[in-house]
């Protein structure tokens, strides 16, 4: 096998780094748009929110730097697209409704 189609290999298996970036920086914007608002709950949503944030860029800088491959980044992009809802739903389940 020749370098060339061992690394055409590679790339298939690669993360989708700029993918999951761009959808954490879209999910973010979408988060702060919907999930606030002016009372304690609100508080709730946006720290919950920004802490999943957090652990996912961690998530994924460590994935770059252990240069893991395979379809393991389809399950953080579908976590991190979702993600106004899920909050939105674990807070009004842990919560009740306000």
């Amino acid at each position: 096998m020749t370098a060339a189609s061992e690394s055409g290999a590679n790339d298939s298996n690669a993360w989708d780094y700029k993918h999951l970036w761009s959808a954490l920086v879209v999910a973010f914007v979408l988060q702060m748009m919907l999930l606030p608002c002016l009372c304690d709950v609100g508080m709730a949503k946006t720290k919950l929110a920004l802490w999943f944030d957090l652990l996912v860029a961690v998530r994924i800088g460590s994935a770059r730097v252990l240069g893991e491959s395979g379809r393991g980044w389809v399950f953080y992009a579908i976590l991190i697209w979702t993600s106004p809802a899920w909050i939105e739903g674990l807070v009004f389940v842990v919560r009740g409704p306000h």
